[in-house]
């Protein structure tokens, strides 16, 4: 900038092709993909933050953009095709076309800058955000679930309403499932855990403090979103913890008497294996969607 304030077309791209320069690290006055994709690390781009895009993110968008400035498509970006870009964007700037941009129009590209970079930030926030669940949309699952429990629509979960959790009763449709009765007691036991004043129902201030305390037990990394990844961690603790309490609510077996040995020295032959411990009924209280 002159002493009147005012920046050339020459100053402008003297100062916007030092990238060029730092970039062309083998001085041919072309650039690779290789050399064109360090814009997208430091000290041309600023570190990993909360803010800034992903560094795969970042170079993707550098790809694309390399594609664009390599008109002849030779696979190279020129000085001249670097060159072209820089002279449009002096073009967007110098509003009144004298071959200048004047301190007004310099302040019209600093607004203009910053307007960008905040509306880019927003697109980068979006679409972190994409497939994340916030506090509100999952306490509104989770009372959604609560309604169709709610069969006498009072607005409330006794806890006969609640035992439909423990799904079906001892028969066949009720195969590969544990005993009703032990269903029967994990979901009581889920139940008293959300009932927090013991009076045998469930109401929207208990199920929302209920949901509250486990939103902030799946958000792992405490980013006030919960990510598939954070749900899929939830129910493995939760499975885990409905696996020992299955322990503790079933009967010990009895020990096996050891088979005799045969005559001949020859080994008894390997007891089966046991069969697989059968499964809770589908539906049950997991703590997650």
């Amino acid at each position: 900038m002159n002493k009147k304030g005012e920046v050339t077309r020459a100053d402008f791209l003297k100062y916007r092709m030092k990238s060029f320069e730092q970039l062309d690290t083998d001085k041919d006055n072309k650039l690779s993909l290789d050399e064109f994709l360090k814009v997208t690390e430091p000290p041309l781009a600023p570190p990993d933050g909360p803010n800034v895009p992903p560094i795969e993110e970042r170079k993707t968008r550098a790809r694309a953009e390399f594609q664009n400035l390599d008109t002849n498509r030779d696979g190279f970006v020129e000085r001249a095709e670097a060159e072209a870009l820089v002279h449009s964007e002096f073009n967007n700037y110098d509003t009144d076309r004298d071959n200048k941009i004047t301190e007004p129009e310099v302040r019209l590209i600093i607004q203009r800058s910053l307007q960008r970079d905040a509306q880019e930030r927003q697109q980068a926030e979006a679409r972190r955000r994409q497939g994340l669940m916030t506090l509100n949309e999952f306490i509104d699952m989770q009372m959604r679930s609560a309604d169709q429990l709610d069969k006498n629509n009072d607005g409330k979960v006794n806890q006969q309403e609640y035992l439909v959790m423990a799904g079906p009763a001892d028969g066949p449709q009720a195969k590969n499932l544990l005993p009703f009765d032990l269903r029967k007691q994990i979901a009581l036991r889920k139940f008293a855990e959300i009932d927090l004043n013991k009076d045998g129902q469930l109401d929207r201030v208990e199920l929302t403090a209920y949901a509250l305390k486990q939103f902030l037990e799946i958000d792992g990394n405490k980013d006030r979103f919960l990510s598939e990844d954070e749900f899929k961690k939830a129910q493995e603790a939760e499975a885990a913890k409905v696996r020992a309490l299955i322990q503790t609510l079933q009967p010990a077996q009895p020990a096996q008497p050891r088979p005799a040995q045969p005559r001949g020295g020859q080994p008894a032959p390997a007891p089966a294996p046991a069969a697989p411990a059968p499964g809770l009924a589908p539906g049950l209280p997991q703590g997650t969607r």
